[in-house]
């Protein structure tokens, strides 16, 4: 593997210093699948104190209650985490206490899959004793130990797998594949920003459409059984939108309406997930509102409902009737040909 000089700057200060040191995780793993890595990880048998004394350059120290502390090189930021040993995972999130080793395999042994529990050195090659290597020639994603275990201790992990099969169009082991789907309640205990945040890398991989529609009962825990009709089953109400979002997913140059307002495929996507506003039957009024209101019929009606959506999406106004209804303007003004107060910038239009 062949490290960015600034990595490799750090792993020689540390060792200059007396300390063992490997690049570890997703850098390895991207490495052996011929991606160029988004970030590069550090591990070290120093402590956290240990390790800003060896580096002598600028560190942060966010995650240093669990042994990390980044460095901040003028080749971009490196973590660099002490190996560690958990122990406790009473909130299936965080553990209750972390424990440092001096044994690379006990860091290891800690990690959630297989491909990504490898360790490289540009001149000491490859530790791999789970056997990630071989997952990854297999396109395998297999668990560190017990999958049961793995999820139960970090529901995280659950959608993380998810998020690997998704960008990799890796399997899923059969025992992880099982524990995904006995243990999908435990979603609920994850918090929205970081679903939104997988969601976010899930939706922008390769085989997203075909992750969305297997594991679909895992994702209607996380969103809502209406969301989720079209591919679960029928419940009491249900809801076209599941059937828009592989749309979305699977034609992304497609100019669609519901994308209008939207930079990018799976942020409309993403709002669509958390409940907000994507196309115009989102909204809570319809054409009919407006015309009952005194609105010729015709393409002004569309306009002035696309004017609106865009306002909720942004932020600008609630996605509530009375909100909504509130920001047309008066009969005088519809008589003038304004027929809407632009709520976000309070100019006719």
């Amino acid at each position: 593997m062949t490290a960015p000089p600034y990595v490799r700057a750090v792993l020689d200060k540390l060792e200059a210093a007396g300390y063992e040191a490997w690049c570890v995780g997703g850098c390895v793993r991207d490495s052996l699948l011929g991606r160029a890595p988004s970030d590069w990880d550090v591990c070290t048998c120093a402590r956290p104190e240990e390790t800003k004394a060896a580096l002598s350059m600028p560190t942060a120290e966010k995650g240093a209650a669990y042994g990390t502390v980044t460095a901040l090189t003028e080749g971009g930021p490196v973590e660099i985490t002490t190996y560690r040993k958990e122990g406790g995972y009473s909130d299936h999130r965080r553990p209750d206490f972390v424990g440092f080793s001096l044994c690379l395999e006990d860091d290891l042994q800690r990690r959630d899959f297989t491909i990504n529990a490898m360790a490289a050195h540009p001149s000491r090659g490859l530790r791999d004793p789970l056997g990630g290597r071989e997952d990854l020639e297999k396109k395998l994603l297999r668990c560190v130990g017990d999958p049961r275990r793995r999820f139960d201790e970090d529901a995280l992990r659950i959608l993380r797998c998810l998020r690997f099969r998704a960008v990799l169009g890796f399997e899923i082991e059969e025992t992880a594949k099982k524990a995904l789907r006995d243990l999908a309640d435990l979603l609920k205990t994850v918090s929205r920003e970081r679903v939104l945040e997988e969601m976010d890398k899930l939706l922008a991989g390769a085989y997203a459409e075909e992750t969305l529609k297997e594991y679909a009962e895992l994702f209607c825990i996380l969103f809502g059984e209406k969301i989720c009709a079209d591919v679960s089953g029928v419940p009491p109400e249900p809801d076209r939108r599941w059937a828009q979002l592989l749309k979305h997913v699977q034609n992304p140059g497609e100019t669609l309406t519901a994308l209008r307002f939207t930079n990018r495929r799976r942020r409309a996507v993403l709002a669509h997930l958390a409940g907000d506003p994507v196309t115009l039957s989102d909204l809570q009024i319809k054409g009919r509102d407006l015309l009952e209101r005194g609105y010729a019929p015709g393409p002004r009606v569309g306009e002035v409902l696309h004017m609106l959506l865009e306002d909720v999406q942004k932020g600008r106004l609630p996605n509530e009737r009375s909100a909504l209804l509130g920001a047309l303007c008066s009969p005088q003004a519809k008589a003038d040909g304004q027929g809407l107060v632009d709520p976000g910038h309070g100019v006719g239009v």
